[in-house]
């Protein structure tokens, strides 16, 4: 059985275990290192402490041979100083007659105080990373409606003034050359101004809806409106796979369409104009690929434009939604507009079922 010896005792008054005597009545007898002081004092009942309230019967046990020892974990010492929490055995010496703790550090218990640390700093982490993300939220939220507003005043007001100043200048032209003229020049103004007064309620509409909201426009119908519009002959050639496709991206088609028809109407100067629709295998799932090719004049995409940002909005408007646009140009080479955007992939049938 185990008794306090030459080596224990150094060992407890070192502080690198505790050991306590309690006689045969439970009355502590002897106290030796800080890691038991919180046993009462010795002359007490044991089973004062605190710890040890109520305990009785399992002493009884301990001294009568049913139970082998009494093992406390996780003890919080209620002495100053003494702020580690401790494991406490007690047994019973039969041949001396009376019980003997050892107590030592609880090495699980500040295991575990060091993962609960470890979690509470974690989760104060996550919460400045979330906060941080909720604030990258709201600053691409709000920098995105700033693009909106940019690219909706662009596809507006910035067109209809340009198609105003056109006119005005052919106005100014005939006033000295052809008064004739003059008549058909103010007509053709002022139906560029009613155009442009139309887009731009469309626009204010626009901005009041939702950024997803989704519409399907008829690509086809655009096309032939533009035909219609412009005098320029347009082939179309669309891959019945890349309807859903079309449909899916419907806005995002919808609006770097409307800005390559609009470019090579004022800029151009093209005969013709062919669009493809076709789907193309990606990395992850499907991709829709749009392409806008004309027959104009050309130029070079890397001179700037300054003041000039309808090849910026269709960049942008791809960009939303995870795709790209790209513009293939040289001065009298015509131009290739290039859209490539992610599709929705159909969740596969069931095993054992047969798509109609």
């Amino acid at each position: 059985m185990i008794d306090l010896s030459a080596d224990l005792i150094p060992a407890a008054e070192a502080d690198v275990i505790g050991l306590a005597v309690i006689g045969a009545d439970r009355a502590m007898v002897r106290k030796i290192g800080r890691l038991v002081e919180w046993l009462p004092a010795i002359g007490a009942d044991c089973c004062e402490c605190v710890l040890l309230v109520g305990m009785e019967a399992e002493f009884k046990a301990l001294t009568d041979g049913q139970r082998d020892m009494i093992a406390l974990a996780g003890v919080r010492g209620a002495s100053p100083g003494l702020t580690q929490p401790v494991t406490a055995v007690v047994l019973w010496n039969s041949e001396r007659s009376h019980y003997f703790v050892i107590a030592m550090p609880d090495f699980a218990a500040r295991q575990v105080e060091t993962l609960l640390g470890s979690e509470r700093r974690a989760r104060r982490l996550m919460e400045q990373q979330l906060e941080a993300a909720s604030a990258e939220v709201r600053f691409a939220s709000l920098a995105r409606t700033r693009l909106r507003l940019a690219r909706d005043l662009h596809d507006t007001l910035v067109h209809s003034i340009v198609a105003l100043l056109t006119q005005i200048r052919l106005i100014r032209h005939y006033l000295s050359t052809d008064p004739t003229r003059l008549a058909d020049s103010l007509a053709t103004a002022e139906d560029a101004a009613a155009s442009g007064l139309v887009r731009a309620r469309d626009a204010i509409a626009r901005l009041r809806m939702p950024d997803d909201l989704k519409i399907d426009p008829d690509v086809e119908g655009l096309l032939t409106d533009f035909t219609e519009r412009s005098g320029i002959d347009v082939s179309t050639e669309i891959d019945e796979r890349a309807r859903d496709g079309l449909r899916d991206c419907a806005l995002t088609v919808q609006r770097v369409l409307s800005e390559a028809l609009r470019n090579v109407q004022t800029h151009a100067r093209a005969r013709r104009v062919w669009f493809r629709a076709f789907e193309a295998p990606a990395a992850v799932g499907r991709k829709l690929v749009v392409e806008i090719r004309d027959d104009g004049c050309g130029f070079d995409p890397a001179v700037p434009a300054p003041g000039h940002f309808g090849l910026l909005g269709m960049a942008e408007f791809a960009e939303l939604v995870g795709g790209d646009c790209s513009v293939e140009s040289a001065p009298g080479q015509g131009t290739l507009v290039r859209i490539s955007l992610p599709v929705a992939v159909p969740p596969a049938a069931p095993s054992g079922v047969l798509a109609d």
